[in-house]
């Protein structure tokens, strides 16, 4: 086992490895989960920006263990965030040694905040927040390419990358252009395991998106809509 993932919803997941334990973008679900797992590992919770289907506060009720917090610069000075909490405040594009986990880089998000490359020492994840091509139809032409210009250029940055699972945005929000952000990450980086996420209310998208030609080989994109749970 290399590792264990639980989908939590939405763009929450908690990732288990031999050393350590990290949940990332925490929005509703069962942290129960959390009491199953050794009371040696220590949990590192990531919040990739302030918007409330990626930041619960429940994050900081969580006990009984080891718990350090890395959270996007724009919680910087929200009140919901409490002061005798051990936290790092990240900004995009840096690079940060996170004690007892390995390093955490920073994406710029096209959105709000940031996207994170966690690299430990025998696993490298993306969340990519809500970092995406945002191609939402009618919007201003300008707008609309500087998404694109923006997200190809943070994604590019993890071309050659060997990344063992990559949680990245496919929201059927985007009508037509659903696919666009997903079959580009695709076309540019190494993910062995992706796992869709941000889906809003038509769960089909995964199943739609699985249809269409030119998913990367060797990469297997997992069922979120139905499945929650996986030992790779």
């Amino acid at each position: 086992m290399n590792m264990i993932i639980d989908y939590l919803g939405h763009s929450g997941f908690l990732v288990e490895t031999a050393d350590a334990l990290m949940l990332f973008d925490y929005e509703r679900g069962d942290l129960g989960v959390l009491e199953r797992k050794p009371a040696g590992k220590p949990l590192y919770v990531f919040v990739s920006h302030i918007h409330g289907d990626h930041f619960n506060p429940m994050i900081f009720t969580l006990k009984g263990r080891t718990i350090r917090y890395i959270l996007s610069f724009d919680l910087k000075g929200d009140d919901r965030v409490p002061q005798d909490r051990d936290v790092r405040f990240v900004d995009a594009d840096k690079i940060y040694d996170i004690a007892g986990l390995g390093t955490v880089e920073t994406l710029l998000s096209t959105d709000e905040g940031v996207a994170f490359l966690v690299r430990t020492k025998d696993t490298v994840l993306f969340h990519a927040g809500d970092l995406h091509w945002w191609d939402w139809p009618g919007e201003d032409p300008a707008w609309l390419q500087e998404q694109e210009t923006v997200f190809r250029r943070e994604i590019s940055r993890l071309s050659g990358v060997p990344i063992d699972a990559a949680f990245v945005v496919l929201d059927d929000r985007l009508e037509e252009n659903y696919a666009g952000g997903m079959m580009l990450f695709l076309e540019l980086c190494r993910a062995k395991y992706v796992l869709p996420m941000h889906f809003w209310n038509d769960r089909s998208v995964i199943a739609r998106f699985r249809e269409l030609a030119g998913t990367a080989a060797g990469t297997v994109l997992l069922d979120t809509a139905n499945e929650n749970h996986w030992e790779l």
